[in-house]
This record gives structure tokens, C-alpha cells and sequence, in this order.
């Protein structure tokens, strides 16, 4: 390579002066190669380098420093590692407590939800059916919506024997399926109608002491309810259909039929 002769001007270069055959280069400082004075106005108009001819002119080195998560990982895990695998006391060591402290907790909510599944025996239901000796009637009566008795003096065929008992076991299953009266409820008897209406009876049984019972439980208004509200969920198409609407009860005492 011919050598470059290096002059130190102590003015300003003129600009103009190119027609004595001297040329004006400058050294680059980088590897030694000279580059016209318009260099600087070429690169200016060029896009910028990508990441990766960066990294290509400056001898392969990455201009952007990548994170090395993988790293910063194996670190994080190992640390946590150490943390786990440290002793808390004696032989038992961090994830050992933590597992105990979680079977702890489980054990405690499986235990609560037992206890609140309605296992625990109620009070309530522990009572003595043969100590309830003071009987309490109910009576009244009904319509069927589908007349099916004789109304004449004439005895009652078969049928009609049939039906009524099978009222008599429709009532005896709606007082029996009652959580608050079955205990007390002792028999229901269905008798021949009158005017069209079948008679009913109904028979409970209380304890001696039955003051605050009959005030809360067994009165007139809980047992017409309970069978009332029954009549109105039924299936108007059951052949022992009840008009809700036409029964009526009253309270006696077992001679005033």
C-alpha cells in the first residue's frame, strides 16, 4: 500500500483548492483505512444498523445484553430448594411443616362439615311416644272432586269401603311425613259422608305436660295447615283429589261426632 503523506495545516482547508492534484483524506482511527472527508454525510443518509450488524462490525460482540433467564432460574429454584430443606426442629424440616400445617387445616374444615351434616343427634327427636296418654281430636270434613258415593240411606258398596279407606291412609301418610306433628299423630278415621262432604277424625296424642304445646304445636291452625298446604300441591287428576278449598276442622274432644 503507497503511503499516505500526512499534512498539518494550520488554517481552515480550502475548499477550492483541488485543481493542484492534492487530495484531502483523513486517517480513520479505527483500522487504519482512510475515508473521504464525505463519509460523514454518507452515513448519515443511511438507515441504522440492525442489532446483529452491530454486533458484526464491532468484532462479533452483542451490542444488547441478553438476559439469561435460564440462569436467573436455576438460581431462584435452588435457593427455594435450600429454604424447603432447612430444619425447622429437630429432624422436621420446612416442606414437613408445611405439609402438616395443610393436613391440619383439612382435617379441621372435614370435621366442621361433619358436625354440621346433621349427624349430631337432635335433642328434639329423643322422646318417649308412650308417655304422650292425653288425647286431642280434630275433625271435619271435605269434598272429593270426583263423587263417587251413594247418597242415600242405602248401605255403601265395596268401592266405596275401599275409598274410604284409602283416605283414611292419604291422611295417616300426610300427618305421618309431618317432621313437627308425626310424633303425636296416633290415627285418622274417614266416615260416610253427610250432604256430600266426607267426615273426618284425627287423634293425637300429648304428654302430661302439653300447655305450651297446644299454644304453639298442636293447634287447630298447624293441623289444618299442614294438611291444607298438601292438598294444594296434589295432583288434581288423583281419583282422592280434595278440593282444598271445601275443608274445614275444628277441635273436639272425642264424643261429638
Amino acid at each position: 500500500m503507497d503511503d499516505v503523506e500526512l499534512k498539518h495545516r494550520g488554517g481552515p482547508p480550502d475548499n477550492n483548492n483541488v485543481g493542484n492534484g492534492e487530495i484531502n483524506n483523513e486517517v480513520s482511527p479505527g483500522n487504519g483505512t482512510f475515508s473521504n472527508n464525505h463519509a460523514s454525510d454518507v452515513i448519515e443518509g443511511r438507515p441504522l444498523l440492525t442489532s446483529g450488524q452491530g454486533a458484526e462490525s464491532n468484532g462479533d460482540h452483542c451490542a444488547v445484553r441478553c438476559p439469561e433467564v435460564p440462569e436467573e432460574k436455576s438460581r431462584v429454584l435452588g435457593r427455594l430448594k435450600e429454604e424447603l430443606s432447612e430444619t425447622v426442629v429437630w429432624k422436621i424440616r420446612v416442606w414437613m411443616a408445611i405439609l402438616i400445617a395443610l393436613f391440619f387445616i383439612v382435617s379441621i374444615i372435614l370435621l366442621f362439615l361433619f358436625l354440621c351434616s346433621g349427624h349430631q343427634e337432635d335433642v328434639d327427636d329423643q322422646y318417649d311416644a308412650s308417655s304422650f296418654k292425653v288425647p286431642l281430636f280434630f275433625r271435619g270434613s271435605f269434598t272429593l272432586a270426583s263423587q263417587s258415593f251413594v247418597q242415600d240411606s242405602m248401605p255403601q258398596p265395596s268401592s266405596d269401603d275401599d275409598l274410604l279407606k284409602n283416605l283414611q291412609q292419604k291422611l295417616t301418610g300426610i300427618y305421618k311425613s309431618s317432621h313437627a306433628l308425626e310424633r303425636y299423630f296416633s290415627f285418622a278415621t274417614v266416615h260416610p259422608p253427610r250432604n256430600s262432604s266426607v267426615q273426618y277424625e284425627l287423634r293425637f296424642n300429648m304428654p302430661l305436660e302439653h300447655e305450651q304445646l297446644t299454644r304453639y304445636t298442636l293447634n287447630r291452625e298447624m293441623v289444618y295447615h299442614v294438611l291444607f298446604q298438601h292438598l294444594l300441591d296434589e295432583d288434581t287428576e288423583d281419583p282422592l283429589y280434595i278440593e282444598p278449598f271445601s275443608l274445614n276442622m275444628r277441635a273436639g274432644n272425642g264424643t261429638d261426632l
